[in-house]
């Protein structure tokens, strides 16, 4: 790893190929890394690692399994310490993100009280070694009441008073959550969904069962009794559940005090009141009723000899108010065995979102209450039995190659090898499409160098899958670092705790992940609301507001979560990049289907390719190859000379090839005047016609009129003559009184000359500028100076100025005779003056 850092050297050649492969799989890494993540108990990580011979990736290879009581102790003393620092600590001082441009001892536990957990309890895999759990490979696990009762002591904090009382959740549990989306009504406190039928019609016709005469309602029906008897007080009650309508009462009293025996009367529960309580009146009464009784019956007694049934046995044991308090505990503490889970599995929170939100708390937080409720009945509506599929696992298909290797190395060694790893790949693959203007710093920030132009930026766009998976990388860095401080001593273990829950629930702000994939934002809101259930749990009484919550478990399942959808998806997505890189972009020739956008443009591919491969056939082999492009740029040029109506000439091409090209023109001629005209008719019956092909049309239909008016020589007029010598007549008189010219107004008066000796001649030439000249010579402007005013002198060519005066002349006189000008524009002269 440490050889591989600059990875720009011509030694490093061929591993450069094995590194950009490797990126396909970083996202799988960083997913094992963060999996395996050290806990707050634990002070340093050991993990199996599989990484490759050449350095180029590193997989942590391991599951974190727990068994689920101990864990969650575990995390419930991590809460009972940090809440207890929190309040002991005056200024609590959050780390500064991005981390990088003295460890306190874990809770202590009571030799004698703690007694049957004190010694494994913050073990890496408690009871591994021990008969409790089935072998090394760490999948089932059995407890004795005396281990089970200690955790169940210590996890105190994170259990729910409400989860054994099953009334408690009475309309405020999954059924009725169904029962109320079914109905698309929302129980008081608790989520609102989206309807899942949209044909409710609640506004109905008048009929004989809802008639206004018949049906008396004295109040609205509350959303409860709708929810609680769905087909008594809805009208079409559709995919309800029966909500159970209620359960035994729990008698069950929790008992705080260790020492208290098993069996006691509570003072709740006890209807009877002890004699002490009695007042005078009451026990004369009572002496009285007893006297009375003496006359009639003598008192029984029970002969000596008599025993009671197990006697010889012990009321109750030191375990047995243990063993009550288990036998009423929630799940898994109710459990004396069960299978190991994967760490990320627990959820540690989920049955404080699932009670009442007090009424006290503020908005917001008895919104995420919703949200988060929300969210978990959505998922076991939408959940489905999973289908049996044959899992090929990738870390053992690797495992089983010569290129990988197997060893176990510290959590945070193996977590900066990822990063540095995912750096290197990343800063590849930018030098390979030679983007050098762009930087990669080493938390994961892609910055121009220098201000990048159009192209530059253009060519330095990447794809999402490549800013996801740095953005991903980035948040671990952020992670790593952390434990790298907390290694270097610079924070303790609760500040590194700290600074984990606000990573989790800061992941919006601290990366750009959503940019990319703007799904997440739902593990964003997430985490915010899980961050709002935690913060008013643990800033209760004495804790008071500010940094110091360490209780990251909940965030991190998330991010765990997202990021199992996410790998294959991304791995998906890296390796098109990669091939695409490594081989190229596949084009597909031909489109598999012709759409109604296509079809145009596939004619004219098919008759310029059967146009070529015809010129083709006439060439001799040798230069078949570097003509073909000229070809088709002279079948273009033709092609825009037809539309233009300017004769197409090549000088020197072969008359066999030019009749092709022309025959070319003529055959697309037709098909696109037919086109233009089928288009037309559509459009004037009235018929379904796209905007684009409305406005092609107009455009096609004016060249064709233009066409069609130059080959008819629009301006054709018997005055032409006579028109062109009043022109000439009007530029001739500007020379009568000049005695000396310059070279410009020779050249003029020689024209103009000219044009009077051959009118025809001129003519010609003058409508053949008018009619197909593109291009136009310039006119000059200068100002002659009076000192009071400026006054502009044009500068215009003679052959131009010829042209001006005749067409002046034929538009004031078509003008004249259709009476397009009122008089006051140019007088008659038949008017009086």
């Amino acid at each position: 790893m440490k050889e591989h850092g600059d990875m720009s050297s011509r030694k490093f050649r061929n591993d450069r190929r094995v590194y950009l492969g490797a990126l396909k799989y970083v996202p799988h890494a960083l997913l094992k890394l963060l999996e395996n993540m050290p806990m707050p108990w634990q002070a340093e990580k050991k993990v199996n690692v599989l990484y490759h011979t050449s350095g180029a990736i590193t997989f942590v290879n391991e599951q974190p399994k727990v068994i689920e009581p101990v864990y969650r102790a575990q995390w419930a003393t991590m809460w009972r310490m940090m809440r207890r620092e929190k309040r002991d600590r005056q200024h609590f001082r959050r780390m500064r993100f991005p981390p990088f441009d003295d460890e306190e001892p874990l809770m202590e536990l009571d030799p004698e009280e703690d007694s049957a957990v004190f010694d494994w309890l913050y073990d890496d895999k408690p009871l591994l070694s021990t008969p409790h759990v089935n072998g090394t490979s760490y999948r089932k696990w059995n407890l004795d009441i005396e281990k089970m009762a200690n955790l169940h002591r210590l996890a105190d904090q994170l259990i729910s008073d409400f989860e054994i009382d099953k009334n408690y959740y009475h309309l405020f549990d999954t059924k009725a959550f169904f029962t109320a989306k079914a109905l698309n009504q929302a129980v008081p406190g608790g989520p609102k969904f989206e309807p899942l039928f949209r044909d409710l019609n609640e506004d109905e016709d008048w009929d004989e069962f809802n008639d206004i005469n018949k049906l008396i309602v004295r109040q609205k029906i509350r959303t409860e009794y709708r929810v609680a008897f769905p087909h008594l007080y809805n009208a079409r009650p559709r995919k309800v559940a029966i909500v159970d309508y209620h359960h035994p009462q729990m008698c069950y009293m929790k008992e705080d005090d260790p020492d208290a025996t098993p069996f006691e009367y509570d003072a709740i529960l006890n209807p009877l009141p002890p004699d002490e309580v009695l007042d005078e009146e009451e026990k004369e009464l009572r002496a009285i009723f007893s006297s009375a009784d003496d006359g009639f019956e003598d008192e029984f007694e029970l002969p000596e000899n008599v025993v009671s049934i197990l006697e010889e046995k012990p009321l109750y044991t030191p375990l047995t108010l243990s063993g009550i308090q288990l036998y009423w505990a929630p799940y898994p503490f109710c459990k004396r065995s069960g299978r190991t889970k994967r760490a990320q599995d627990v959820a540690l929170v989920k049955a404080w979102y699932q009670e009442h939100p007090p009424s006290s708390y503020p908005v917001k937080v008895r919104v995420s209450y919703q949200k988060l409720l929300k969210n978990m009945v959505l998922n076991q509506v939408r959940h489905r039995k999973p289908k049996t599929i044959r899992k090929g696992g990738l870390l053992k298909t690797l495992r089983g190659t010569k290129f990988f290797q197997e060893t176990q190395i510290d959590w945070v060694e193996a977590g900066l090898q990822v990063v540095r790893q995912g750096h290197n790949m990343l800063n590849l693959l930018i030098h390979r499409k030679n983007l050098n203007y762009l930087h990669l710093d080493y938390n994961f920030v892609l910055k121009p160098i220098k201000t990048l132009t159009t192209k530059e930026r253009k060519k330095s766009r990447f794809g999402n899958s490549f800013h996801l998976t740095r953005e991903i990388l980035r948040l671990t860095k952020l992670i790593v670092d952390c434990h790298v401080h907390f290694r270097m001593g610079d924070i303790d273990a609760y500040q590194l705790a700290d600074a984990l829950q606000y990573i989790f629930a800061h992941v919006g702000q601290l990366t750009a992940m959503y940019r990319y994939k703007y799904r997440l934002m739902r593990q964003i809101r997430m985490t915010k609301d899980l961050k709002h259930l935690i913060y008013y749990r643990f800033n209760t009484g004495p804790v008071g507001k500010g940094p110091g919550v360490g209780f990251w478990a909940p965030g991190w399942r998330v991010w765990l979560f997202f990021l199992r959808g996410i790998t294959p998806l991304l791995e998906r997505w890296l390796g098109n990049m990669l091939a695409r890189q490594f081989e190229g972009r596949k084009i597909d020739a031909i489109a598999s289907t012709i759409t109604k956008q296509r079809v145009e443009s596939k004619f004219d591919i098919d008759l310029r390719m059967s146009v070529l491969n015809d010129i083709m056939d006439m060439m001799p082999e040798g230069i078949r190859a570097n003509k073909s492009r000229v070809v088709l740029q002279h079948l273009s040029e033709a092609w825009r000379c037809f539309k233009a109506n300017i004769p197409w000439k090549v000088p020197g091409m072969p008359p066999a090839v030019e009749n092709m090209i022309l025959r070319y023109v003529k055959s697309k001629a037709d098909w696109w005047t037919n086109v233009t005209y089928y288009n037309r008719e559509r459009i004037r019956r009235g018929g379904t016609v796209d905007k684009t092909v409305f406005r092609k049309n107009l455009g096609r239909l004016t060249r064709l009129w233009l066409k069609e008016e130059q080959e008819n020589k629009a301006i054709i007029s018997k005055y032409d003559t006579r028109l062109l010598i009043l022109g000439l007549n009007r530029l001739k008189e500007a020379y009568g009184s000049k005695s000396r010219l310059n070279q410009q107004q020779r050249e003029e008066l020689g024209l103009i000359e000219a044009a009077y000796d051959n009118p025809h001649d001129a003519l010609a030439r003058i409508k053949s500028h008018l009619l197909t000249l593109r291009t136009f010579k310039e006119v000059q402007v200068e100002y002659l100076d009076h000192y009071t005013r400026l006054t502009p002198i044009y500068d215009v060519e003679p052959i131009e100025k010829v042209t001006d005066i005749y067409l002046d002349q034929y538009l004031w006189y078509e003008a004249d005779k259709r009476n397009l000008f009122p008089n006051w524009i140019k007088p008659s002269d038949t008017e009086p003056p």
